[in-house]
């Protein structure tokens, strides 16, 4: 299609700069433009032998779970039953944020600046492949210290606690970052879910008060270190697009792309910010009906070549298996947008 290396088709997608084709970060490896790195590493810590999933006794006397448990660095706990899924918090470590508050903030993790020399010598610049890294988050870190009730609550009761965390949290992402800076890196990408199906957790005044100056200053220190941030979210965020736009957020990772829809994702969005989704993953491909799903994945190629010359990053579920899509449903759909992705 192009002697364009995957990394330029992907750095001109994400810039809206003129990529012949329609970007690809698919898990099979002929139609994959985008690789990853170790972002971070951090400094030595105590081991905990409850940090492994298991049958912990402590940690099943504190929740009363019926499963496996295990802690993390800060004490949150988190449960599972059969080692299917990386689990969901059961009891977070900030019970009362007078007396737990501090403590948590020793517990942050502290990257090593040492690794910036393992990153130099992967010699990333020289990369074929666009480099993506994993990064972190910022809601969803409180979600977990206090659980998600609270968290919400404490947006109206204890804002002052609220954006204290946040500025923590926001620190130690920018510590990361400029450890990072200037090592062949490409892009980050934050992962906090937003929505349910049909809002947002909290009204668009609250997250613009509380939550969108952290973004900005991650995104920012992102940007200076020469970076693009990417954003995963589940639910429907609309609401919230223009303001994390605003904040610096230069590419969305939706799975439910459908929800908006696609359509108005391209139209309204698509010439401010790039979009790295699979076909939808709760309307179109659970169905398994092959002529609908390759129909939905042209037209996607269709919607975003037509309203934003590209704008798109096309990419499998990491896990099909796991939400009930056989391995031929997600086969169609990512043939059906390899042959339609020239632009």
């Amino acid at each position: 299609m192009s002697d364009m290396t995957s990394r330029e088709i992907v750095r001109r997608t994400v810039a809206h700069t003129g990529a012949p084709r329609h970007a690809w970060n698919f898990s099979d490896p002929r139609y994959n433009d985008i690789s990853g790195a170790p972002l971070v590493r951090h400094m030595p810590e105590p081991p905990d032998p409850c940090d492994a999933w298991g049958r912990h006794e402590e940690l099943i006397a504190l929740t009363g779970f019926g499963g496996e448990v295990r802690r993390d660095r800060y004490g949150n706990i988190y449960g599972r039953f059969n080692g299917k899924t990386k689990g969901e918090c059961i009891r977070g470590c900030i019970v009362d944020w007078e007396k737990d508050f501090e403590s948590y903030c020793m517990r942050m993790p502290v990257p090593d600046p040492a690794h910036r020399e393992t990153l130099l010598k992967l010699n990333l610049p020289a990369a074929d492949k666009y480099i993506l890294c994993g990064f972190g988050s910022i809601f969803s870190a409180l979600r977990d210290a206090r659980l998600i009730a609270n968290a919400l609550a404490d947006t109206l009761l204890e804002p002052e606690y609220v954006t204290a965390f946040l500025d923590r949290v926001a620190d130690y992402l920018c510590d990361v970052l400029k450890i990072a800076a200037g090592t062949g890196i490409d892009a980050v990408m934050l992962g906090d879910d937003w929505g349910t199906q049909e809002h947002t957790f909290i009204s668009p005044g609250s997250f613009a008060s509380l939550f969108a100056p952290a973004y900005k200053r991650v995104c920012d220190t992102a940007h200076d270190a020469g970076m693009s941030v990417f954003m995963h979210s589940c639910g429907k965020i609309y609401e919230f697009i223009p303001l994390l736009i605003d904040a610096g957020v230069d590419v969305f990772q939706f799975d439910q792309p459908d929800v908006y829809p696609s359509e108005r994702l391209a139209s309204e969005f698509g010439n401010r910010v790039c979009f790295h989704c699979p076909v939808d993953i709760q309307r179109v491909m659970p169905t398994g009906d092959l002529d609908f799903i390759t129909r939905r994945a042209r037209e996607m190629c269709d919607i975003f070549r037509a309203s934003c010359s590209g704008g798109i990053i096309f990419k499998d579920y990491p896990s099909w298996h796991d939400i009930g899509v056989d391995e031929a449903w997600a086969t169609a759909a990512r043939d059906a947008v390899v042959a339609n992705s020239l632009l």
